[in-house]
């Protein structure tokens, strides 16, 4: 390939200079441009270390790989369980049960034996008969009436006058020595022969130790302030050369001073320190950031909220007054819409709060709350829901359970009744042995 045609000649008299290249052969463009790199061959990858790295591949090494794979692809280790209870049910079982839920429980256990026999709340009935002596003295107790007297416990462990307590000089002599069993605050005494030591001497008065030949005293404060070897407590005039005395100056530590590193009196007060101050500005330190330093003009209400400030722009028996200006967010004051719209934005006091956002009903996303369930209803509607919901098994059961609610509540016949009057009733129902 040529440039013929590419690029017009402006003076074709003339002859043209340089040389002719292919177009694209080597442009600055060509240069940006990556080229296609040749694949590796298949039957060399597994010699690279870039098939051994790549990610969700497993790494074997290169002789085997060739090799068939023991288990198919498919093959997975584990038994396969079953589906269950979801992580929501299982995070949510913190959360306070609502009144279904609670039933949901209650006929949950009422399938086992414990929850008839030994009921939550109520002793144990072992259906014991018991004879007519038992029974009829409410007086009746088990076991043994104990003595008139009664006996403390210590005397009956550790009784006072027990043969074992009565123990002798010798036997106590012979329980230290062997035991070394010595009464509390007792001094031990190991039977030395004090009789035998510089003619005799009792150690009770005698004093142990070598004496000091010079009564030195108070060497601890005389280290630290050496005047007060002196009956004067002023340290002697003494004589040297003042070159002696300069170096002794320069190079001697005096105890509480700085070290005399030659520089000469700095003109400042004796109560100067140096260095900079860790708080150069009245900041906030911890304590204030956690409790807070505010002053009492810091934490009063604005002056604007709730009213305006502006003058003119209403009466000034208003502005003077204590009148809340604006709406409510929750608009109780004025009737609601019988039918609101979606568009509607105003909170009318029918809104559900958080905890409803945060733990919803279980039915509520079908439309029913916990108050559909205390309204009253028809007998033959009742009916419908406890058949269909498995509250009753038969129209026989839902009689009695009608019946019973009826008696529980104290329900005439004309009365509607709630489904969670039937719910009640089918509760103590099960709790009846």
């Amino acid at each position: 390939m040529s440039n013929t045609g590419l690029y017009h000649d402006t003076a074709p008299g003339l002859t043209a200079a340089g040389k002719t290249m292919a177009v694209r052969a080597d442009t600055a463009a060509s240069c940006f441009e990556e080229q296609e790199r040749p694949t590796t061959p298949d039957e060399m990858k597994r010699f690279r270390k870039t098939f051994t790295g790549k990610p969700g591949m497993r790494i074997q090494h290169w002789g085997s790989e060739p090799d068939p794979a023991p288990r198919p692809g498919e093959f997975v280790f584990g038994v396969k369980g079953e589906k269950g209870q979801g992580v929501g049910d299982l995070l949510g079982g913190h959360l306070e049960p609502t009144s279904m839920q609670a039933y949901q429980q209650m006929r949950a256990e009422a399938v086992y034996a414990t929850s008839k026999k030994e009921p939550l709340g109520v002793s144990l009935d072992r259906k014991y008969q018991w004879p007519d002596t038992v029974k009829g003295d409410p007086k009746f107790r088990f076991g043994l009436q104990g003595a008139e007297v009664p006996e403390k416990a210590i005397d009956a462990i550790f009784p006072p006058e027990a043969p074992s307590l009565n123990v002798t000089m010798e036997q106590i002599e012979m329980y230290k020595k062997s035991h070394g069993a010595f009464e509390p605050g007792e001094q031990r005494n190991r039977k030395y022969t004090w009789h035998k030591v510089n003619g005799g001497i009792d150690p009770a008065s005698y004093a142990f130790g070598a004496s000091a030949e010079i009564d030195y005293r108070n060497g601890v404060a005389k280290a630290i302030n050496p005047s007060l070897e002196y009956d004067s407590s002023c340290k002697p005039t003494e004589f040297m050369p003042k070159s002696v005395a300069d170096f002794k100056k320069v190079r001697a530590d005096d105890l509480g001073t700085v070290r005399n590193l030659g520089l000469g009196q700095h003109p400042v007060e004796q109560t100067h320190c140096y260095g900079m101050p860790s708080k150069r500005f009245n900041d906030w330190g911890a304590r204030e950031c956690m409790m807070g330093n505010y002053t009492p003009d810091e934490q009063a209400p604005d002056p604007d909220l709730g009213r305006s400030l502006r003058r003119g722009c209403a009466p000034e028996e208003i502005m003077v007054s204590e009148r809340t200006f604006g709406v409510p967010n929750v608009r109780s004051d004025i009737r609601p819409p019988k039918h609101p719209s979606v568009a509607d934005a105003k909170n009318y006091g029918m809104e559900p709060g958080a905890k409803a956002l945060l733990y919803p009903q279980p039915f509520a996303t079908r439309g029913v709350y916990e108050e559909d369930f205390l309204v009253g209803r028809p007998k033959p509607e009742l009916m419908d829901i406890a058949l269909s919901s498995g509250l009753a098994d038969s129209e026989n059961q839902f009689e009695d359970l009608y019946r019973s609610a009826q008696e529980a509540y104290g329900a005439a016949e004309d009365d509607q009744l709630s489904v969670e009057s039937i719910r009640q009733a089918l509760y103590a129902a099960t709790l009846q042995p």
